[in-house]
């Protein structure tokens, strides 16, 4: 695979666009799920149907935190973007994208079991950015040592898991507190 710089550039960052869109898309579904959810929890809660309750408590529960990861991911990948089109002199490629690698690697790791189709677009990504990588060494630009790569992955991490929190809070309905720890222990059990 032959990659130009700027044109390989652009790439990534289209396919990141496209990939933080279907995110996006999906978050929205388990947002709207987790509110039918709820209101059937709140439903059999007025029917006295404890267990119907808890099953649905469970099911937000799963719910919430699948959506975390997905918004985590989404904002993990707008960070990774963002950072791409700052790139202004391709003599910096090396310090930019060696975190941005292990970023995208990470959000592929934690989509794989929720957003498979995501986290296969993000392979994608991974092979264009090591093309981009190799260029980079050639061009005579420093890679930054890997303590600094994973300290700035590690940052953009945690930025992006800072807004999904914030944002989680509005998108879910909060259950009563007997409810979470009812589906927690009926998972625990299950396990």
């Amino acid at each position: 695979m032959i990659v130009t710089t700027k044109n390989g550039i652009s790439e990534v960052v289209t396919s990141l666009r496209v990939q933080e869109n279907r995110l996006e898309d999906i978050s929205q579904r388990f947002s709207d799920r987790g509110r039918q959810l709820f209101e059937k929890c709140v439903l059999a809660q007025q029917e006295k149907d404890s267990y119907k309750a808890a099953m649905y408590a469970e099911e937000v529960v799963q719910l919430k935190k699948m959506n975390g990861v997905v918004l985590r991911s989404q904002h993990s990948l707008r960070q990774v973007a963002l950072r791409l089109e700052t790139l202004q002199d391709f003599k910096d490629a090396g310090a930019i994208l060696g975190p941005i690698v292990t970023v995208v690697n990470q959000i592929r790791g934690d989509l794989t079991g929720v957003v498979p189709e995501v986290a296969n677009g993000l392979a994608h990504i991974d092979e264009v950015l090591d093309t981009l990588i190799i260029e980079a060494g050639t061009a005579g630009s420093p890679m930054l040592d890997s303590s600094v790569s994973n300290e700035e992955a590690m940052k953009i991490l945690r930025e992006a898991s800072e807004i999904s929190a914030m944002r989680m809070k509005g998108k879910f309905p909060e259950l009563p507190t007997g409810y979470e720890r009812e589906a927690e222990t009926s998972e625990s059990a299950a396990q």
